[in-house]
C-alpha cells in the first residue's frame, strides 16, 4: 500500500497495478503496458525470485527492481541470475526508491550501497589463503570457520569444542574482521574460495 501510495503521486511515472502474489502478476501481467515490475522476494507462495524466472521469459522487455529485506549473497545472485535488473533494500528511504526505479528506466542498474558492494566483492579473485596477510586466522579459528562450513550453529561449535558461546562468538568477530567480511557466507566464501 506504501509503494501504491508512492507511485501513484510520483509525478514522472504511471502506476499500473499491484499483486498480492507471484501467481496473480504471472496472470495479469502484461494485459496492461508495463516497464517496471518493482518486486518482493518474500511472498505468500511463489517467490519473488521465481516469478521474475517465469515472467523474463514471457516479457522480455520488462526491467525488475528486486525490493526486499534480504541482502545475503544467495538471494542477491540468485534474483539476479533470474533476471532482475536491479536490488534494493526496504530500508531505502521513498526518494531512493523512487529514483532506483528512474535510474532502472535510464538503463542503470540500481543496487542499495549494502548490495552493490557484495556484488564487486563476489567478482574480486580470490586469492589463496595467503591473502589474508599478517592476519592469518589460527588454528582454533581456522577449526571454527571449518565448523561455520559445515552448517553448525555456535551452541554446537562451543559443545563440540568444550567452550562457552561466548568464546564462539568472540573467534567468530576475530574471524569476520581478518577475513573482512560480516556474515557466515561471506567468511566460507572468501576462505575456502568458493
Amino acid at each position: 500500500e506504501m509503494m501504491v501510495s508512492l507511485f501513484a503521486v510520483e509525478p514522472g511515472l504511471n502506476f499500473v497495478a499491484a499483486y498480492p502474489n507471484g501467481e496473480s502478476a504471472l496472470a495479469e501481467i502484461g494485459n496492461a503496458p508495463t516497464d517496471i515490475v518493482l518486486m518482493d522476494i518474500s511472498m505468500p507462495g511463489m517467490s519473488g525470485i521465481e516469478c521474475v524466472r517465469q515472467l523474463r521469459p514471457m516479457q522480455p522487455d520488462l526491467q525488475f527492481l528486486m525490493y526486499t529485506v534480504y541482502d545475503d549473497d544467495h538471494r542477491v545472485f540468485d534474483a539476479l541470475k533470474a533476471g532482475a535488473n536491479g536490488y534494493i533494500l526496504k530500508s531505502s528511504t521513498p526518494e531512493q526508491i523512487v529514483d532506483a526505479v528512474f535510474e532502472l528506466n535510464r538503463g542503470g542498474a540500481p543496487m542499495s550501497t549494502a548490495v552493490a558492494r557484495r556484488v564487486v566483492d563476489h567478482f574480486r579473485p580470490v586469492q589463496e589463503n595467503s591473502a589474508i596477510g599478517e592476519d592469518k586466522l589460527s588454528d582454533r579459528e581456522y577449526e571454527i570457520l571449518k565448523l561455520l562450513a559445515e552448517g553448525l550453529m555456535y551452541k554446537e561449535i562451543a559443545s563440540r569444542l568444550d567452550v562457552t558461546v561466548g568464546t564462539v562468538k568472540q573467534h567468530i568477530h576475530r574471524i569476520y574482521g581478518k577475513l573482512h567480511v560480516q556474515n557466515r557466507v561471506e567468511a566460507v566464501n572468501r576462505f575456502f574460495g568458493r
